[in-house]
């Protein structure tokens, strides 16, 4: 049995279908994932060098000093906008951004309103790479703080224009007061970090101990297809075990090894390597794509064992259908694979949607889809603090692999040869 279990193991890990599929194209699909996110998660605000020109018109505007300070991290939890040079003119910050010193610079014009003036490459940054790029970020968050500010004056000089017999001391204080009001915006919008163009009075809060990231079960609804996919193992193994497919399914059907310990070696070793074809997939996407489950790497081990016992299971039931070549087995595999990663949110943003939809209408049919119910396995770790809903996929997944592993016992016992 024994041996049986270990030539089983190296005629797995030798198939070269089975490591382009089920090793090498998981690790290339994450990575593309990986290369298509991450410039939309890790976006961050970096600080950029901006002259500053103090000529006549600085001193018209309350507040421009304190708005510099804010958007050079100094009254804010370190982070920081711009790297400010202070100079004497326009003509002089131009020069320095010409020289390649600067990214651009601020100053005010002669209504008394903020500018913002940035170079030919920063601006074509800007317009070009808006999305993924922390520079044009950057920019982005300049321009709406300086707007805010410039609304926030323009407010200020309606209110002295309106109250044109309101005592001196009352509209300093009124002046102050909405300074104050206005530095608080800014020192909450900088030191968020947001990658936004737009101000936000909101703050995202985990209604749980943490917060996946958003792209997270695009990995892990292609970790339940490579799970659904890892049955060829099985398959190649039960169809080398049958004596019509095989010359050496002829050799073991006379060999006085009982069928249970032959099946019980092929279950094992098909189980085994199915198993570490996700260990290594769910390795690559949880430290190097930096796919983080909260702390229960555990239990997304524990998932994954779970996964592999039923996508083994699945592929000893197909791969003991009679009068089937092996190719055709490995198709349907294949097919179930594919098509039940599209209902499990696999191809995008639309199917996605899909998935959440028949999930939220019809519950019951994502019961009969296997890639769904292994990528439930991660999102129970990922969204609940409870683990009862892990608990209950892992029932599903269970009682489903027990059925195959009984249909393809009962298919392998009652199998018989006429002649060899």
């Amino acid at each position: 049995m024994w041996t049986t279990f270990l030539t089983t193991i190296k005629v797995n890990l030798r198939e070269k279908s089975n490591l382009l599929w089920l090793f090498i194209f998981p690790i290339l699909m994450a990575s593309l994932f990986w290369g298509m996110f991450s410039g939309l998660t890790n976006r961050q605000i970096q600080a950029q060098n901006f002259a500053v020109v103090h000529d006549s018109n600085w001193s018209t505007v309350a507040g421009a000093d304190s708005l510099v300070n804010a958007l050079a991290g100094k009254n804010t939890n370190g982070t920081k906008l711009i790297r400010p040079t202070t100079v004497s003119s326009v003509s002089a910050a131009k020069k320095r951004v010409q020289a390649g010193h600067d990214s651009g610079y601020l100053f005010v014009n002669d209504v008394g309103s903020f500018g913002i003036a940035i170079s030919d490459d920063l601006y074509n940054e800007f317009t070009n790479n808006m999305s993924s790029s922390t520079a044009s970020i950057t920019v982005s968050s300049l321009r709406s703080i300086i707007t805010q500010f410039n609304h926030s004056q323009t407010t200020l000089k309606t209110l002295a224009a309106s109250h044109p017999t309101a005592s001196t001391q009352g509209q300093t204080q009124t002046r102050q007061q909405a300074q104050l009001q206005i530095q608080a915006q800014l020192e909450r919008y900088i030191a968020a970090s947001t990658a936004s163009a737009k101000l936000s009075y909101t703050r995202n809060r985990s209604l749980t101990n943490f917060a996946p990231d958003q792209f997270a079960r695009y990995y892990y609804a292609l970790l339940g297809m490579v799970s659904m996919m890892s049955m060829s193992f099985a398959i190649t193994s039960i169809s080398t075990a049958q004596a019509n497919l095989s010359a050496v399914g002829a050799r073991r059907s006379i060999a006085p090894l009982p069928k249970w310990r032959q099946f019980s070696a092929i279950l094992l070793a098909s189980w085994l390597t199915s198993f570490l074809s996700l260990v290594v997939s769910f390795c690559y996407i949880r430290f190097v794509c930096n796919i983080a489950v909260g702390g229960r790497e555990p239990l997304a081990i524990l998932a994954l064992l779970i996964a592999s016992f039923t996508a083994t299971a699945f592929g000893l039931l197909i791969g003991a259908i009679p009068r089937l070549s092996r190719g055709a087995k490995t198709g349907i595999s294949t097919a179930i694979a594919c098509f039940g990663a599209l209902f499990a949110g696999l191809y995008g943003s639309f199917a996605m949607s899909l998935s959440d939809s028949i999930s939220r209408n019809i519950p019951t049919f994502d019961l009969f889809n296997p890639v769904k119910q292994v990528s439930n396995l991660f999102y129970d770790l990922l969204y609940y603090d409870s683990l009862q809903p892990f608990m209950t996929t892992v029932g599903i997944l269970l009682i489903t692999g027990a059925i195959c592993m009984t249909l393809a016992i009962s298919l392998m016992r009652r199998r018989s040869y006429a002649n060899l």
